[in-house]
């Protein structure tokens, strides 16, 4: 009877173990199972995510006019679906240089204390120049790092991406620092594979809405240029020939005027006639060169328009304050010319201050009016703009002249230019 009980718990004890160790079984393989597909959740989820900030970046290039706008949202939106502390994007010019930088991630504070943005040296003209992505996982021990300008935010881990077009290397997109989802303050992470993917995608947006602004520039140069040319046409088959036959009535004239006085003198006055009608012919040529804002607009409605010309022209943040500005007094024609130098200013801040904010403010004292006009670019050197083959300067210099007023230029302590037209009487 012993020996049977000694069996049947041997027996029992061992169904026991084979049981506990097919729970454990079921468990392990439960736990597999379920953390398979918790993971592919989680990949879903951030496949979900990262079609949506790449529909909201699509959308931007459909709804958005301004190119700065679009080009701010596809970095910021890049920045969220990586979880990166920073995050920038830079447009090159035809010489390879960067001239316009969007930050995202810096406050507008940290952002002026870092002064003038890159250039593209460094780690960045691995992107400009090779055109392949990079990622780094320590900046400052990076074989190609350049070092970081004073008052720049300590960063560590790196990856970057070129913007091509056509073959051709347009701008950078980057992230810095990523972040751990459960603790964004610690030691920045390495970025791996999948957020590289997501930035060559946000990189195709970018291509797309530069490419498209490109585009439009091009469409308004060429618009310019057959405007010109039907003005030139214009002048040569009218002016020029009215000009002409107005030289022969006083070249017949003079032939006449030692023997025939009174023809002489019914010559002068067709020839005088004819040249007054020259004259209102060009001023007719004039104002229908004039851009249509400035016919029939106030300061403040011009200003606007040329605002929005230089948004849709350029990569330009641009701010116009004109609260309460008074327009009473201000002439047509004195509009037409302060007009001329904000034109003037904003071209050239376009073409050669490489900034990336603008502001533009009205502002009038009693009969003094003020217009002043700030960038932060790389700052304007007077005694060379002084002595450049441009007109510009001189230009804005001879309007302010006109108006009774003056025009200053100043270079900022912290980068840029600030230029104030100032009329101090009633215009």
């Amino acid at each position: 009877v012993r020996t049977r009980f000694g069996a049947d718990q041997s027996t029992w004890f061992v169904e026991i173990i084979l049981f506990a160790l097919i729970v454990i079984g079921i468990i392990a393989f439960s736990t597999w199972i379920f953390g398979v597909i918790g993971q592919r959740e989680h990949e879903i989820r951030a496949r979900t995510e990262q079609l949506r900030a790449l529909h909201e970046a699509a959308l931007a290039l459909t709804t958005e006019l301004n190119i700065s706008a679009v080009l701010q949202k596809v970095v910021d939106l890049a920045r969220e679906l990586a979880n990166a502390r920073y995050g920038a994007l830079g447009v090159l010019s035809e010489d390879g240089v960067i001239e316009q930088f969007i930050t995202s991630g810096l406050e507008p504070s940290e952002r002026e204390r870092m002064g003038t943005p890159p250039v593209g040296k460094g780690i960045l003209g691995i992107l400009a120049n090779e055109g392949k992505s990079v990622r780094v996982s320590d900046i400052e021990t990076h074989p190609r790092s350049s070092g970081f300008p004073p008052n720049h935010p300590s960063m560590k881990t790196f990856m970057g991406v070129p913007i091509n077009s056509k073959g051709k290397v347009i701008g950078n997109l980057y992230l810095v620092d990523k972040r751990s989802p459960g603790s964004p303050d610690g030691v920045p992470l390495e970025f791996n594979d999948r957020d590289q993917q997501i930035l060559e995608m946000f990189a195709t947006q970018a291509a797309i809405a530069i490419e498209n602004a490109q585009l439009y520039r091009q469409t308004q140069q060429l618009a310019v240029f057959e405007e010109r040319e039907r003005f030139g046409m214009d002048l040569h088959d009218g002016i020029i020939q009215s000009i002409y036959a107005v030289g022969l009535m006083l070249e017949d004239t003079q032939h006449r005027i030692e023997s025939v006085v009174p023809d002489a003198e019914h010559g002068i006055s067709r020839a005088i006639h004819g040249l007054n009608e020259v004259i209102r012919d060009i001023r007719n040529y004039i104002l229908d060169l004039r851009p249509q804002r400035f016919q029939g607009r106030d300061l403040s409605a011009g200003v606007e328009e040329l605002v929005r010309d230089l948004r849709a022209n350029s990569f330009l943040d641009v701010q116009f304050v004109a609260n309460g500005f008074d327009q009473s007094g201000i002439s047509p024609e004195h509009t037409v010319e302060i007009l001329h130098v904000v034109q003037e200013a904003l071209t050239n801040i376009r073409k050669h201050a490489r900034a990336t904010t603008v502001k533009i403010s009205l502002d009038r004292d009693g009969e003094a009016l003020s217009v002043v006009i700030e960038d932060n670019g790389v700052g304007l050197d007077l005694e060379a703009a002084d002595h450049s083959l441009g007109n510009g300067l001189h230009n804005m210099r001879e309007r302010a002249k006109n108006l009774a007023g003056n025009i200053d230029f100043h270079a900022n302590p912290d980068g840029g230019t600030t230029i104030q037209l100032h009329i101090p009487q009633k215009v």
